[in-house]
């Protein structure tokens, strides 16, 4: 994997200085191994292209041109940054450097503006180190974490770095940044012409999935699928089954779990080969500090350790050692409205197709909003918290108007275009995730259909009527109901004892302290948080990625650290 950063100059001087501070960056700032490489320069000198990491096997990536005009370079991982020569380059201008971000923006790419010049790059910490802004943290960004848990709009950890939105192109060149809607949906992705009817919008999408995964028949290898026995992951299964790709079905869980017998059901009726990985049990010990550090550095501050998002990559692959092709159902709640689903749910009698009136329909929606981005806000100082508040006022707005498909863009902009994001930056450092429900085609195809038949769950039925009849009689697993004598399922993250109680307590405020998050989170509420059990505890993990990121403690994930006991 590699990352890939662009600086564009009003002059060749500030452009050079510029990309030899990106190419000098941190290598703790960075999840794999380095150093930087520039793979392109303009002729005037007031554009360069690098590169951090290298090439995994079969990576997908946008061509441009070589360094100093030599053979062609894959300019990004997903084709996201790239340059763009000049056809008068020879004459001494045009030169220029060009990025865009899909529907979902899964792949994300990230401006930072400074005096005299433009920095693009699909890692936002790269940005903010070559901006000279890595120490200043935007506030807005810590209130997320602490309350969706993931960033909202265009806001990153550091302040002047922003996130480009989605279906959006931007063109660097002299220094400053034109950016406009890219591809055939403009900014808010939705697709031009009427909507389609749900057996149609079924068939569109359907075929947009077979398309989507066809070419991983020429992969050499079987896909790992990730399996449960939700909605979406039998999808794709389905999906790889119709294109004629080798899958193998994995499943997280205890054999009685309903994920691994659904699971199970759905590889016998596809024809797969299913395998179970069993999850710890108490009495573990777990890398508490290596977690925080971790998630930290691989989700480039986007993400909470309460994910699982595994760690930094430790040295390059060796040649002829590919990494892991995987696929999973990640996405699928925009086959089914985002969050429109969860407020046009009805409890207990199906779902919302005209049975909701709009007051009560409006009621639900805004306090859908309100519990997702405001549970915690009582932590924070009450100037960040009203900035933080400014920052959702467009949504409240359009939440106002049309509540449901507010929600549904909600989810796209980002639950979709900032979790997914930084959620999947992480998973390709060690695997080559294929996640066919962000593309493109499938989104707006799903996109095409009315809401309430989104909402409703008839789009994602007839899509697997239309891949699978076969599974169309596989009911959804439930919660598991432990048997008699048998213990619980265990999950540490939220049923760790003492000994990760007290570490958490005395990182959060040691740390918290030495980076200033305190400067923004009310020391005594969070002293108040972490007394007792801590019965919050995803809010205590987010509280210690805090105080790993405004510490920059993070800069160490590669180091050592001692284990502790979960129970």
């Amino acid at each position: 994997m590699f990352f890939t950063l662009a600086v564009s100059a009003g002059s060749p001087e500030r452009c050079a200085a510029l990309a030899e501070r990106a190419a000098l960056a941190d290598p703790g700032l960075m999840p794999v191994p380095g150093p930087a490489a520039t793979v392109w320069r303009s002729a005037d000198r007031c554009a360069a292209l690098l590169r951090w990491g290298q090439p995994d096997e079969g990576q997908p990536g946008q061509p441009g041109a070589g360094a100093d005009g030599g053979p062609p370079v894959t300019a990004s991982r997903a084709g996201t940054i790239w340059a763009e020569p000049s056809r008068a380059e020879g004459t001494g201008g045009g030169a220029a450097v060009r990025a865009r971000t899909s529907v979902t923006r899964v792949d994300p790419v990230y401006l930072a503006t400074v005096p005299g010049a433009a920095v693009l790059a699909d890692r936002a910490t790269w940005a903010a180190w070559t901006a000279g802004r890595l120490d200043d943290h935007d506030p807005r960004h810590l209130c997320a974490l602490l309350n969706p848990g993931f960033p909202l709009g265009a806001a990153t950890p550091f302040a002047g770095v922003t996130a480009l939105a989605p279906s959006t192109e931007v063109r660097l060149a002299g220094g400053r940044a034109v950016t406009g809607p890219a591809g055939p949906a403009g900014p808010s992705g939705r697709p031009a012409g009427g909507p389609a009817g749900v057996l149609d919008g079924a068939k569109d999408v359907a075929a947009a999935l077979v398309a989507v995964v066809a070419p991983l028949r020429g992969a050499g290898r079987p896909v790992e699928l990730s399996l449960t026995g939700g909605k979406d992951s039998r999808l794709i299964a389905a999906a790889l089954v119709a294109a004629g790709v080798p899958v193998t079905g994995r499943t997280h869980g205890f054999a009685d779990h309903p994920d691994v017998t659904v699971a199970a059901e759905v590889a016998r009726r596809l024809g797969i080969e299913h395998q179970v990985r069993t999850p710890a049990a108490p009495g573990q010990q777990v890398d508490v500090l290596g977690r925080i550090r971790a998630t930290v550095l691989v989700a480039d501050g986007m993400l909470s350790a309460f994910e699982n998002v595994g760690r930094p990559a430790p040295a390059a692959s060796a040649p002829g050692s590919p990494l892991p092709l995987t696929a999973g159902g990640h996405g699928g709640e925009l086959l089914r409205g985002g969050y429109a689903e969860t407020a046009g749910r009805i409890s207990g009698r199906g779902r919302l197709r005209g049975a909701l009136s709009p007051a009560r329909r409006a009621a639900r929606s805004a306090e859908l909003l309100r519990r997702l981005t405001t549970r915690h806000l009582d932590l924070v100082h009450r100037g960040p918290a009203a900035g933080y508040l400014a920052s959702l006022t467009p949504w409240a707005a359009s939440l106002a108007r049309h509540p449901l498909p507010a929600l549904d863009d909600f989810y796209l902009v980002n639950r979709a275009g900032r979790w997914s994001a930084a959620a999947r930056q992480a998973y390709l450092l060690r695997e080559r995730l294929v996640q066919p429900l962000f593309d493109d085609r499938v989104v707006l195809a799903a996109r095409a259909v009315p809401l309430a038949d989104r909402v409703s769950g008839a789009l994602s039925a007839a899509v697997l009527a239309e891949l699978s009849p076969v599974l169309a009689g596989v009911a959804l697993a439930g919660k598991a109901v432990p048997a008699a004598g048998t213990p619980a399922p265990f999950d540490w993250r939220r049923q760790y004892g003492s000994a990760v109680a007290s570490f958490l307590r005395g990182y959060i405020l040691d740390t918290g302290a030495d980076g200033g998050l305190f400067d923004v989170v009310s020391r005594p509420a969070a002293e108040r948080l972490l007394d007792g059990q801590q019965p919050d505890r995803a809010c205590v993990w987010a509280l210690a990625t805090l105080a790993c990121l405004v510490s920059g403690d993070y800069r160490r994930a590669r180091e050592s650290t001692p284990r502790l006991p979960v129970g």
